[in-house]
């Protein structure tokens, strides 16, 4: 299960960091709003990549990092969507971040057991 752990950590830390410069392009870095994801996705792949060397307590925090910022972001997309007809695929798009936000959730929990 350790090793799932770390190999899930490592994707979901890749793909935020895809996504938000897919997103973002070559100015990612000039825009404050893209910085949770950039942060949240990097602390991810480290500890992915140091794997038992970081300690349970260090992957349970980048995981409730994680779980922040899907929450946050979560919160924002569903004030836009309730208030805000013309944003498109807002509804598809709190579903996939409801589900990272689970997926964070039990991540944080399982790390947060592990001794």
């Amino acid at each position: 299960m350790m090793r799932f752990m770390r190999i899930l950590a490592g994707l979901v830390g890749l793909a935020l960091l895809a996504g938000e410069l897919a997103r973002r392009g070559e100015s990612v870095l000039a825009q404050p709003k893209a910085w949770d994801d950039l942060v949240a996705g990097a602390l991810l792949l480290m500890l992915a990549l140091a794997g038992a060397r970081a300690g349970p307590a260090l992957h349970a925090a980048g995981w409730a990092l994680f779980t922040g910022v899907m929450l946050a972001t979560l919160g924002v997309n569903l004030d836009a969507w309730m208030t805000d007809a013309e944003k498109p695929r807002a509804g598809l798009y709190s579903g996939a971040l409801l589900a990272m936000l689970g997926v964070g959730a039990a991540a944080t929990l399982w790390w947060a057991r592990r001794r």
